[in-house]
């Protein structure tokens, strides 16, 4: 996965389960599935969308404070 590729999924607010399948690598979306439920089932379900995640959600999860590191920068 390219760092473009990465800063274009979290640039949005809402990660798809091919998304997440993408940025974890999985082999198969049926992982990238049970991750979505393991996520929504931890921290909650703001989208309250099958196969969709919050980024914040997201975030939460893996505990990722810093999320400069997730946004493009404003020059």
């Amino acid at each position: 996965m390219t760092y473009a590729r990465r800063e274009e999924i979290f640039s949005k607010d809402v990660i798809t389960v091919s998304e997440l399948q993408e940025i974890m690598g999985f082999g198969n979306r049926a992982q990238a599935s049970q991750k979505i439920n393991e996520i929504k089932r931890t921290v909650g379900d703001r989208l309250r969308m099958e196969g969709k995640i919050h980024i914040e959600d997201y975030l939460e999860y893996f505990n990722i404070t810093d999320k400069q590191r997730y946004v493009k920068p404003i020059n």
